[in-house]
């Protein structure tokens, strides 16, 4: 396991987007700064420190700076990859010591005001696969590119920001295995299977409860507590990443995507996914 603090944004020194060939190769390096790689075509083993990771499409390498890492493909590789600075150390925490991903921030109840927050630590791996994440991490690494080649002036405060962005939803997904499904309540889990059946069908909390049998007040209030999400706001999760996917890795176009996630009209679809992403999804299908 390692351990990054982020009190203080990384800095990016370099990134860019690179295919190798099939039967590239090289014979070891010992970065002075830290390597993120992601992954996004063919395949790529990486021995790191002796042991060999086999990274395809969706997943994530970082290697930190003094380590020593030789990397080979018999197929190809596409990847985009990010040099950054920092103190990416070794962490020797059991899993259940990693706190919950999404603590809620203490809220002083004197002031109404967000207190000062000790925990900056985020968790990774040599090798994370993303999972539910891919499509947040995909349109972050998009704006970083974007951000390179068209704002020159702010280009590395924006990098800063947005290779954060990257940073915490890798670690999101690497600390979402140690939260089993086992550990939620029956009912939650019942829920949850039922919206991933569903959502693509415009399902609604009216839908959630007749199907559950339970009423609305306790549905909401049974998934906030264990969820530390509102139902509306995973729902909406889903199909962003969804819609993200559809858009930047099939032939769908705005109006196919709209339809197929259930949305009322393809306007509303490109407000929501703007309003979500920050950016249009004919944009972001670019």
């Amino acid at each position: 396991m390692l351990i990054y603090n982020f009190a203080k944004l990384p800095h990016v020194l370099m990134t860019g987007k690179v295919r190798e060939k099939a039967g590239w190769s090289h014979s070891g390096r010992r970065m002075v700064v830290n390597l993120l790689v992601v992954f996004q075509g063919g395949s790529c083993v990486f021995a790191i420190e002796g042991k060999e990771y086999t990274f395809r499409k969706g997943d994530v390498a970082l290697i930190p700076q003094g380590t020593l890492y030789k990397p080979h493909t018999d197929d190809f590789c596409e990847y985009t990859f990010f040099h950054f600075d920092g103190d990416l150390l070794p962490c020797d925490k059991k899993p259940e010591e990693i706190p919950p991903f999404e603590s809620n921030t203490q809220i002083n109840p004197s002031y109404g005001r967000i207190t000062q927050q000790e925990e900056a630590d985020l968790y990774f791996d040599y090798k994370i696969p993303l999972g539910g994440q891919l499509q947040n991490v995909e349109l972050m690494v998009r704006k970083c590119v974007n951000t390179r080649l068209n704002y020159a002036n702010k280009m590395q405060l924006l990098l800063s920001f947005q290779f954060s962005e990257i940073m915490f939803h890798i670690s999101q997904s690497y600390c979402e295995q140690f939260r089993t499904a086992s550990a939620l309540p029956a009912q939650v889990s019942k829920i949850l299977t039922y919206i991933e059946q569903n959502y693509t069908h415009g399902v609604t909390l009216d839908d959630i409860c007749k199907n559950m049998n339970v009423s609305k007040q306790y549905c909401m209030r049974v998934f906030k507590k264990y969820m530390n999400t509102t139902i509306n706001d995973y729902i909406l999760g889903l199909r962003m990443r969804h819609a993200a996917y559809l858009l930047g890795s099939t032939y769908m176009n705005v109006s196919q995507t709209a339809d197929y996630l259930g949305f009322s009209s393809t306007s509303y679809f490109s407000r929501v996914f703007k309003s979500y992403y920050g950016i249009s999804p004919s944009d972001y299908s670019e």
